[in-house]
């Protein structure tokens, strides 16, 4: 399903995610549609405020400052009326949030999600897009082959090779405030962080650091339970994934 033709062209991207945000302007605009970004609720609604002319909102629902039903209801209170909202996250729905906007995806999700849940929007019957989110599997492999090949087929090697760069560096950032934030016993924090890593790695297809990611937001990572959650799990599987690219990307130029 391609998106040439749309008459929903011009979406907005909120998502603190810096890599989110990359990573959906490239394909989204690959697909044809005119990307903007907000790195924050407050600043997508001044963006509005501004007058900015928008088809369709994709907001995460979990970020810092304004979030959730409140970010929701205030985006369609500042929105026009012909402007869809789509909300994102990479948690599962919750049943009563089902009714505030006009589709849900959960991360990771391929372009082809977001087209379907546009449609879901434009008929006004909120639903799910993506019922089962990969991320929440178990996965041994530290790089997803079928969305890897997905992304290599749509964006320039050399563009997917620096989006895996900021990828893994952004990873090993977030590890690092997570272990100044076990320092200060702030637990929040640390889910905070794990949440965005979830988020974005699987976006990617990095499975394994989605997956340990997952795990440490919910409490549930060897070692987690006694207060001291296996970060340097996030280092071997950074290596492993960052092996996997370069025999990836060095197959890629021996076929070219």
């Amino acid at each position: 399903m391609h998106a040439a033709g749309i008459t929903y062209r011009k979406v907005l991207v909120v998502d603190d995610d810096a890599i989110m945000r990359e990573l959906l302007t490239a394909l989204l605009g690959i697909e044809g549609y005119e990307v903007q970004t907000a790195e924050s609720g407050e600043e997508a609604l001044k963006l509005l405020a501004s007058g900015a002319e928008l088809d369709i909102i994709l907001a995460d629902l979990h970020m810092p400052g304004l979030h959730g039903p409140e970010l929701v209801e205030r985006l369609n209170n500042a929105k026009a009326r012909s402007t869809l909202l789509i909300a994102m996250s990479g948690s599962k729905l919750k049943k009563e949030h089902a009714g505030l906007f006009g589709a849900f995806l959960q991360k990771p999700f391929a372009v082809e999600d977001f087209i379907e849940a546009v449609e879901t929007a434009k008929g006004q019957t909120p639903a799910e897009a993506s019922s089962e989110n990969p991320v929440t599997a178990p996965h041994t492999t530290a790089l997803d082959e079928e969305i890897f090949g997905r992304m290599a087929a749509m964006l320039p090697a050399a563009q997917l090779k620096e989006l895996y760069r900021i990828t893994i560096d952004d990873v090993l950032r977030r590890v690092r405030l997570m272990r100044a934030s076990l320092e200060n016993g702030d637990h929040a924090a640390i889910r905070a962080e794990a949440h965005a890593i979830k988020g974005g790695c699987g976006m990617v297809g990095a499975s394994e650091l989605s997956r340990l990611a997952a795990d440490i937001e919910a409490g549930s990572g060897q070692g987690s339970q006694k207060g001291n959650p296996p970060f340097a799990d996030f280092d071997a599987a950074c290596s492993r994934l960052q092996v996997m690219l370069d025999a990836r990307f060095s197959e890629n130029v021996e076929t070219a």
